[in-house]
């Protein structure tokens, strides 16, 4: 602990010099932010920890879990994303055993990998994947499969070898979980054992995550979680990927996740040596202006830099879930939020939350609620046109039943229904298969968005409808209007 402080105001001396770190705010202050902004955003229920390296200083829960019972320090929760500096720490492990190492082709250890373009997949190192710089694309379909058959890995490489890299491998930063799909195939392969197994062994029991959830047994106890619709909390059942805890299903209590996070601060005590801690909290890759990421952890030099700290975190959502696992290593200390609530439209306000919170522990203010103005204006807009859709079937109905006018010239009318035939179609080609195919699957769609999924659907089958009128009363006006020209 001495050791790293000396280095580090060493550091601050050859770079100049730097905002000293804030006094830490009062535990009420942090509850109390914490749980306005709980309300705020309608989240059911949540439980939170600050802690040191030595351990956890304060834990707080609030509200209630899917099944109406208060939320305590023991509630399961899943984490998202956050599994994968977990995930980071277990391949970790190998290379500090020799196992592993970290410029090795990943086909060193995992031959069954590869990608459409054998070529790159052969170049593609075990550090490109911790560091999202392989070229594996997001968006690969191997990733949130709830209906896994008996070997889930094997299945989900065997499906990946016909994705299309996007870049040579280490040029590019591209977030895909994929990445951390193929190093828990990869970590099976090193070690001889399930992934689950030799997380548990290796990273879980070490640091006294006695509850963490890491196989579909364990997921089974996880209380419902929470979506939005018109951005109310829902209840649903939390899926489970048997291969999500290596990338997004990983999951546990406030303990647990304050355990990891203790472990992974300078002189916490954790499943690996401080040298590879240090490695994987060192900046890698570029992610945009302000972050980098390193080997499984996200780090932002700027966002705390007023406060004298350094933010190194990886948020993460789940159907159902939110969570995130946030270090202030200057400050020697962590913060670990988690919210029974998660929907694509409410992300950026779920983890503003965790990272608002983080502020506060560190002595500065909170951010102020800011939401996605695009998820009001896409549900209003395809309420628009639902309605729309609606009041052109209404009124050409009660045109049928008036009495349709003969056509008068039939060019005009034939013009007129391949018009609707073409908006018809277009609209719900983009209702039911463009924009839903946006999402990483129709499922997640289902789970992370289903008021716009389900008003997506309603416009499809309105569009149809509505065009499918318009065809009826344009035929009934030629055969009248034919009619009339041959009476003449």
């Amino acid at each position: 602990m001495h050791t790293t402080a000396l280095a580090a105001a060493a550091l601050a001396l050859a770079a100049g010099p730097v905002p000293p770190p804030q006094a830490p705010t009062s535990f009420a202050d942090l509850d109390a932010y914490i749980e306005e902004r709980l309300e705020q955003t309608s989240v059911p229920g949540a439980a939170w920890a600050v802690v040191s390296a030595d351990g956890i200083e304060h834990q707080a829960a609030w509200g209630e879990d899917g099944a109406g019972e208060p939320v305590t320090d023991a509630t399961l929760f899943l984490w998202g994303s956050v599994a994968k500096p977990v995930t980071a720490t277990a391949v970790m492990t190998l290379v500090e055993d020799g196992r592993i190492d970290l410029d090795e082709p990943a086909r060193t250890y995992l031959p069954d990998f590869t990608l459409a373009d054998p070529d790159r997949a052969d170049r593609i190192t075990v550090r490109h994947l911790l560091e999202q710089t392989s070229g594996i694309p997001e968006g690969t379909g191997v990733t949130d499969r709830f209906d896994a058959g008996a070997d889930p890995y094997g299945d989900a490489l065997a499906d990946l070898a016909e994705s299309e890299p996007f870049a040579d491998p280490g040029t590019e930063f591209e977030y895909a979980s994929a990445n951390y799909l193929v190093l828990g195939a990869l970590v099976e392969a090193v070690s001889g054992m399930p992934y689950e197994d030799y997380l548990r062994e290796a990273v879980l029991d070490p640091l006294g995550m006695d509850t963490a959830v890491a196989d579909a047994e364990a997921a089974a106890s996880v209380p419902d979680g929470h979506t939005y619709v018109v951005g109310q909390a829902v209840a649903i059942d939390a899926p489970f990927d048997p291969t999500g805890p290596s990338y997004g299903y990983l999951g546990g209590s406030a303990t647990d996740l304050a355990a990891f996070a203790a472990a992974s601060l300078p002189g916490g005590s954790g499943a690996v040596n401080p040298d590879s801690s240090a490695l994987m909290q060192t900046p890698a890759v570029p992610v945009n202006e302000r972050m980098d990421y390193g080997l499984g952890w996200k780090i932002d030099d700027d966002r705390n830099a007023d406060l004298g700290a350094t933010t190194v975190f990886h948020t993460g959502g789940a159907p159902g879930y939110s969570a995130a696992v946030i270090l202030l290593p200057e400050l020697d200390r962590a913060v670990v939020v988690m919210q029974n609530a998660y929907g694509h439209f409410q992300d950026g306000a779920l983890v503003g939350t965790a990272l608002g919170a983080a502020r506060v522990a560190a002595g500065g203010e909170g951010y102020e609620l800011e939401s996605d103005w695009l998820y009001p204006v896409a549900l209003i807009a395809v309420a628009v046109l639902v309605l729309l859709g609606v009041f052109v079937v209404i009124r050409t109905v009660r045109q049928v039943r008036r009495g349709a006018k003969p056509a008068g010239r039939r060019w005009l009318v034939w013009a007129a229904m391949a018009g609707w035939a073409v908006a018809g179609a277009t609209v719900a080609y983009l209702a039911a298969v463009a924009v839903p195919a946006m999402a990483p699957s129709r499922i997640l769609l289902q789970l992370l968005a289903p008021d716009l999924a389900e008003g997506l659907y309603v416009l499809a089958v309105v569009a149809v409808a509505a065009a499918s009128a318009r065809l009826w009363h344009g035929a009934m006006r030629l055969r009248l209007g034919r009619a009339q020209s041959d009476r003449e």
